[in-house]
């Protein structure tokens, strides 16, 4: 257990859920902290095999891509889209690209259901893994959730509760997590049909939810709340049965409270950007003097289809006129994700300090670090490096 105790204690751990469903509940249990994330609780011993494999298969530290060309990984196409049916357009976080792919999977029987993260049945806060089967549930769990998920802690009783077969969605990390499962436990290989997923500036704590419910002023317990979506970006809106509706821009939620609310793994990711997946998607911000404007317009994604098989999907898709879908000049990308641009660049900084004082605990393969850190700028390298390692010391 040493090893997974260090993953723990040293804020690396993103609450996954593997360590459950691999030690079987009966052993582990995801709970939450007082920080707002979920941590693995090892209420028995488990086994030598069963350590193995939750190393193996734990995201936080094991991240592999086979392939990987320049800042913005291996493509075999990069589009501008939106969904072509303008409710799901402006329900989803970023004009429903995930959303319709989603929907066209389900509806021509290529997968009998998708797995992706909505809001746990009876609660307005937590997140939990869910399977959709039909357009409805699609978009009843559609839009971003920025706050914590328990994404693999019921992954076995899905998996073996029938013989279907599914695309998943999910972030960069959860990607890499089930990829590391499929490998580790083979008979479920075929089972996970697509890989989607969108660009991620992190997972902020439940603690970063309640700071935002603090500034409505309001004591009441909201009945429903939603980050984003229903226009682009879409407002953080707070509802409650007796007293008004509380809003926030993206900007002001995300940019003031949300995100300084990420742990120690967010800081140091690897890969914001979907390198694992079949499509990555990303919010194809309108820019002003060469910085990302986040008025409320029509949403629209940059699609990065990364694999053949999500290249035959997008086609398909287009096809059957779902999806709008314009050509895109990859240096634009630049300008609409400075942030994953940036942090592309001098996260092999951030990543050096803790693998030195982990003893080299992280698996990172593949993604492109050191050569992108020849291209960042040295004194921003070695500022994040020093920031990152007294982070570490705190934590």
């Amino acid at each position: 257990m040493k090893k997974i105790n260090k993953i723990i204690k040293s804020g690396l751990c993103l609450g996954c859920g593997l360590c459950e469903t691999i030690s079987t509940k009966e052993k582990c249990e995801m709970k939450l902290n007082d920080s707002g994330f979920y941590y693995p609780f090892f209420k028995q011993a488990i086994s030598k095999e069963q350590k193995r494999q939750i190393l193996n298969c734990c995201p936080a530290i094991h991240v592999e891509s086979s392939k990987n060309t320049g800042t913005w990984g291996n493509m075999e196409q990069i589009k501008q889209a939106w969904s072509a049916d303008p409710i799901i357009r402006k329900k989803g976080s970023s004009g429903g690209v995930l959303s319709t792919l989603a929907i066209y999977l389900l509806e021509n029987e290529k997968v009998n259901g998708i797995l992706q993260v909505g809001v746990k049945s009876g609660s307005y806060l937590f997140n939990q893994l869910k399977v959709s089967k039909t357009k409805e549930d699609v978009l009843q769990n559609a839009a971003s959730r920025y706050a914590p998920a328990l994404v693999f802690n019921e992954l076995n009783e899905i998996l073996n509760a029938s013989n279907d077969n599914y695309a998943f969605i999910g972030k960069p990390c959860d990607i890499a997590g089930i990829k590391n499962f499929l490998k580790e436990f083979p008979i479920y290989k075929n089972r996970i049909k697509y890989f989607l997923t969108l660009f991620c500036a992190g997972m902020p704590s439940y603690n970063g939810t309640h700071e935002v419910l603090k500034l409505s002023g309001n004591n009441e317990k909201p009945v429903s709340l939603k980050y984003r979506g229903d226009g682009w970006p879409g407002l953080f809106e707070a509802q409650y049965c007796n007293k008004p509706p509380f809003q926030m821009s993206y900007n002001d939620s995300w940019g003031k409270v949300l995100g300084k609310h990420l742990g120690l793994r967010c800081k140091i990711c690897p890969d914001g950007i979907g390198l694992l997946a079949d499509i990555s998607v990303g919010d194809s911000w309108n820019t002003k003097d060469g910085y990302p404007d986040f008025e409320e317009s029509d949403g629209r994604s940059f699609v990065m289809i990364r694999t053949k098989i999500g290249l035959d999907l997008f086609n398909d898709v287009i096809k059957k006129q779902q999806l709008v879908s314009q050509d895109l000049i990859i240096d634009k990308i630049a300008e609409m994700q400075q942030y994953q641009y940036q942090r592309r660049l001098i996260v092999g900084y951030r990543i050096l300090p803790v693998q030195i004082m982990t003893g080299m605990l992280l698996k990172f393969k593949g993604l492109g670090i050191q050569k992108l850190m020849q291209q960042a700028n040295k004194k921003t390298g070695l500022k994040n490096m020093l920031g990152t390692a007294k982070r570490f010391i705190k934590n």
